[in-house]
């Protein structure tokens, strides 16, 4: 193995300046095709001695410096095709487009698909929140509590898989709705020679711990984004409604202890102005708040 890990070690040095996430991947993967080639040359060639099959493999997998340009190669061709597609006015033939802008104006903020999945996600932020901290909590005093039983390391063993999973599966969601470059192929297990030695690398493994972290984070943080965009489109989309349930339902707009008021037809007017801006800054505010939990996704999910 010393010759696989000197290799994964050149990889990791050829794709300094990457992004942490594909290196992790980049690493991942080499490792894995490694330890599938081998058990296949294992296989199907059985009198191959293991440093000729190490070599073979080696070979069949280029240089560190080959392999991490292939890297970076897709990674551009990925990120170019799964980019969202930003609005822009026609240019004139020959004419070059303007770079994009890293955040958008104001009213253009409406024409950002990002703007809607960030929203989205803030709003669920909440539910899966709940989830994950009660998923955290109880698996984690449950593996605790027995721990002085035959069944108690199985049990927190279980649960810390359970941990990475759900772990990779936010990251996909970040991903997804967020436009933030996680990582693709992390083990559901750290790796090994044996079960034992993986069962122990669970134990160890910096990232088991730092995706329960996450999880107890997430709750207190999606509790606030999921409040804010909650008050936000409320709040908007009643002063939008206002004066068309006013004019339509001829109800007053404003009740107060059992005293209505009617609003001058000046307010009524400008009470959808209001109701446009007011949706304009609830984007942009979960642009904000979706690339604060991006950040820390970033932080706790992915490997330095």
């Amino acid at each position: 193995m010393s010759e696989i890990s000197a290799y994964l070690q050149s990889l990791h040095l050829a794709l300094a300046g990457s992004d942490p996430a594909l290196v992790q991947d980049a690493l991942a993967e080499t490792e894995a095709r490694f330890r599938r080639e081998r058990e296949r040359l294992a296989w199907a060639e059985p009198m191959l001695s293991g440093p000729e099959a190490v070599a073979r493999i080696l070979a069949s997998l280029g240089s560190p410096a080959e392999r991490a340009e292939s890297y970076r190669q897709r990674e551009r061709v990925v990120a170019e095709a799964l980019a969202p597609v930003p609005y822009a006015p026609p240019a004139e033939p020959g004419e070059e487009l303007p770079p994009p802008r890293p955040w958008p104006s104001f009213f253009g903020v409406f024409l950002d698909p990002r703007a809607y999945t960030s929203l989205v996600y803030l709003l669920m932020t909440l539910f899966t929140g709940i989830f994950y901290f009660v998923w955290a909590v109880t698996g984690l005093s449950i593996s605790l509590g027995f721990i002085i039983l035959v069944i108690g390391v199985p049990l927190l063993a279980l649960f810390l898989g359970s941990v990475r999973a759900l772990g990779l599966g936010e990251g996909r969601l970040v991903e997804a709705m967020l436009d933030v470059r996680m990582p693709r192929r992390p083990p559901l297990l750290p790796e090994g020679k044996t079960w034992t030695d993986r069962l122990k690398a669970l134990f160890v493994d910096s990232y088991t711990w730092k995706c329960l972290i996450y999880f107890l984070l997430h709750l207190p943080l999606g509790m606030v984004s999921f409040t804010f965009a909650l008050m936000g489109i409320a709040l908007s989309l009643s002063l939008v409604a206002a004066p068309i349930a006013h004019w339509v339902l001829h109800e007053p707009i404003l009740v107060c202890f059992s005293q209505e008021y009617l609003l001058p037809a000046w307010i009524l007017v400008l009470l959808p102005l209001g109701g446009v801006l007011g949706l304009a800054g609830t984007l942009h505010l979960a642009l904000g708040l979706g690339r604060l939990h991006g950040a820390l996704a970033r932080t706790l999910l992915v490997r330095r």
